[in-house]
């Protein structure tokens, strides 16, 4: 089997196993039963303001729910593989680590693929029914027409897509080196929380007030944590007129495929050296 073949028959066999988890499954439902649930509110008269809560709660739930897939079914399938000794019987075949830890990653990230595409999609059919009757009421009494970019929608789920595939990098960079599955989890998510706040530790880092040791954490935190704050952008996408420019779109996917990048070789230098 050539390089290329073993990386894509283990990331299949990934995919298929985490498909088939009835998690993936709970919170596929859940995430999109959430954002029919924000069309309860149609009964109330909110405007355009109306379709940017409908618009934040989908943004938030697809992020949140697959940050939660994205943690817990790459430690889970990691740590399956390790505890029921299959990761070392492959590994005694023509398999390197890198090819087994690169499979691991990019069955992840497919199914995560499949996650955003999903939640997209009924994120799309809610803000387009809603917007409908927003339009007939503003039309109605000679008001603006609400924005809504449907290329936006496409664009951000390209976004979400990558900023999940950081988390589930960084969780599996944390998987190679973790012995427990409780710690792999448990930090995994503590560098995704420090993710998201990484503007908040940076005006914490300019304070002249700071002690000189929490102004040391809070700079190393920014600089060897990714930014996932940088792909918050869907109001931009979806809502604005104008959107983001393509210098903007281009330099946050450049940004998030070299964190990607750097996440998985961090994770097999780590794993390398592994006792299995």
């Amino acid at each position: 089997m050539s390089f290329l073949k073993k990386i894509f028959w283990i990331a299949r066999n990934t995919f298929t196993e985490a498909a088939r988890q009835k998690f993936f499954s709970f919170l596929v439902l859940l995430g999109g039963g959430l954002m029919c649930v924000s069309l309860s509110l149609t009964h109330f008269d909110f405007g355009d303001s109306e379709l940017k809560f409908i618009a934040d709660f989908g943004f938030g739930g697809i992020f949140l729910f697959g940050s939660v897939l994205s943690v817990v079914t790459s430690v889970q399938l990691f740590f399956t593989e390790i505890e029921n000794r299959t990761a070392l019987t492959m590994l005694a075949k023509p398999v390197r680590r890198g090819e087994f830890l690169f499979g691991k990653f990019l069955g992840v990230w497919l199914l995560l693929g499949v996650f955003v595409v999903l939640m997209c999609g009924v994120l799309a059919a809610v803000l387009a029914w809603r917007a409908g009757t927003v339009a007939e009421i503003a039309m109605a009494r000679g008001l603006p027409m609400p924005v809504l970019n449907f290329d936006g929608i496409a664009v951000f789920a390209v976004f979400q897509w990558v900023r999940l595939g950081i988390v589930a990098a960084m969780t599996i960079a944390v998987a190679s080196f973790a012995q427990t599955y409780l710690y792999a989890v448990v930090v995994s998510f503590v560098a995704l929380l420090i993710g998201q706040l990484q503007y908040v530790l940076a005006d914490f880092a300019s304070e002249g007030k700071s002690q000189i040791w929490t102004k040391t954490l809070a700079e190393a935190a920014t600089k060897f944590i990714p930014n996932l704050q940088l792909f918050n952008v869907g109001e931009a996408l979806v809502l604005a007129p104008d959107g983001l420019s393509c210098g903007a779109i281009w330099s946050a996917l450049a940004y998030g495929m070299i964190w990607i990048a750097a996440l998985v070789f961090i994770g097999l230098w780590f794993f390398r050296s592994r006792e299995i």
